[in-house]
């Protein structure tokens, strides 16, 4: 298992986001950089009570929660408490046999999960590497030239750490980057540890590329909308965050993320974050046109 921070807040945010992108866009050819297990066995903790298990509990409350396509999926692979869908999992269920997918993880073992799920679904069209995404998604993307137009490509880059470079490769942000400039649609998710680099990475991405972005942005905070900085890796608590970027998607896209981010935070608002204090969600946009 590669990712043990799953189900966790900026993981319901994330994958909120991923899933609807992927439904409104409906791509023909699907990737991901760093993909994870299919799914992992559920934990409750104080970080999975804040995450996903308080979205379910919320989201049967609220309208526009209640009818995403996240929540459709959660509800579609039955008890959460069992185990956790990771985003590759949860696009092949939302995109299914129709589209070809590039999955990538260095993980032995989630490489395996994502071949059996991929099998157990029925995914033909469905390539799983074990090796670098960032390079790997670039070979895919040259050897599918002529065959898909960018504009029906997503490729979802979801990095440990942003800037590292495997050789002479490409970082996750030289890679998102490039995706941006070239015109394929593109799922780019960040985390932060301190209240000052809140949606850091749109404004990376806004600095080195030219096409249209969308950021949303969501920070915990504590009841007097104050952070600090923590530890993203550790733990969710006032002053740490995540987001996600969006290049090359329709305005019906983005105009429903920008609704679930609001409804989202609308949703946790007055919450007990999972050091026990209170807080509530700071939700942020950022676009250029």
């Amino acid at each position: 298992m590669a990712n043990h921070h799953f189900g966790k807040f900026a993981d319901v945010w994330k994958h909120l986001t991923l899933v609807e992108v992927l439904a409104l866009e409906r791509p023909s050819r699907y990737a991901e950089t760093h993909s994870g297990s299919g799914a992992n066995a559920m934990l409750v903790d104080p970080e999975r009570r804040f995450g996903v298990l308080r979205f379910l509990e919320i989201a049967d409350t609220t309208a526009s929660l209640g009818q995403s396509r996240y929540r459709a999926l959660l509800k579609q692979f039955g008890d959460v408490r069992s185990f956790y869908p990771g985003s590759a999992l949860l696009a092949m269920a939302q995109l299914g046999v129709s589209t070809s997918y590039l999955l990538c993880d260095l993980d032995p073992v989630s490489v395996e999960d994502l071949r059996a799920w991929s099998a157990r679904l029925g995914i033909t069209q469905c390539e799983i590497a074990q090796a670098d995404g960032m390079t790997a998604v670039l070979d895919w993307l040259d050897d599918s030239a002529g065959s898909a137009t960018p504009r029906h490509v997503v490729v979802h880059v979801d990095p440990f750490d942003p800037h590292s470079r495997l050789a002479d490769g490409l970082s996750a942000l030289d890679l998102a980057g490039r995706l941006v400039d070239e015109g394929y649609g593109l799922v780019y998710w960040y985390g932060y540890d301190s209240p000052n680099e809140a949606s850091w990475a749109y404004h990376s991405l806004r600095e080195t590329t030219q096409g249209p972005l969308w950021c949303g942005d969501v920070m915990l905070v504590d009841e007097t909308g104050a952070g600090r900085p923590g530890d993203l890796g550790r733990a969710s608590t006032s002053g740490t965050g995540s987001g996600i970027v969006l290049a090359n998607v329709s305005e019906n896209t983005r105009t429903t993320c920008l609704a679930l981010g609001e409804a989202l935070a609308s949703a946790y608002s007055g919450s007990t974050v999972p050091d026990g204090t209170r807080g509530h969600v700071r939700f942020s946009v950022h676009e250029r046109p």
